[in-house]
């Protein structure tokens, strides 16, 4: 589990985003940072635009939200079945992002403290430190980190 329900986004989600189908076959966990891939031109409302995912370099990327939902790849061409409690998602399908509010989740890089700021870090985790002054601020640190490893992190995007 990468997000607990406890949770505040002040309705300030972004649905107008597609997670990448690059074709691998990983499992992406809910409550990381997810950054543009590639960003269409004016609304740009179809799936060759506004394509997100976990960056694996941080520098230089444009942070877009915190996902809400799992991607998971398809099981088979012949056996696939979402959960559709968990709001599971496919590659290639649009994405919940919140852009603004708390959530307290376990996607974290390093050792947070009461005030500290959250950076965008890599793999869409969020970490302590910038890696280097391309790296984005997204937010600030509410928590410590818990017994599991899950603090909880003001998202500002």
């Amino acid at each position: 589990m990468a997000l607990k329900p406890d949770r505040d986004h002040f309705e300030a989600t972004d649905i107008m985003n597609y997670w990448i189908n690059d074709g691998t076959q990983d499992t992406k966990e809910k409550g990381g940072v997810a950054s543009f891939v590639q960003s269409g031109s004016g609304v740009a409302m179809d799936p060759s635009g506004n394509v997100v995912s976990y960056v694996a370099d941080p520098s230089g990327a444009v942070p877009k939200g915190v996902l809400l939902q799992d991607v998971n790849p398809p099981l088979s061409a012949t056996r696939d079945f979402k959960n559709f409690a968990s709001l599971e998602v496919r590659p290639g399908e649009k994405v919940t992002l919140v852009r603004k509010g708390w959530l307290v989740t376990d996607q974290i890089t390093g050792t947070p403290t009461v005030g500290g700021t959250a950076w965008l870090g890599a793999s869409g985790l969020i970490s302590t430190t910038q890696a280097n002054s391309g790296v984005v601020a997204i937010g600030r640190f509410e928590t410590t980190v818990d017994a599991d490893s899950f603090a909880r992190v003001s998202i500002d995007i």
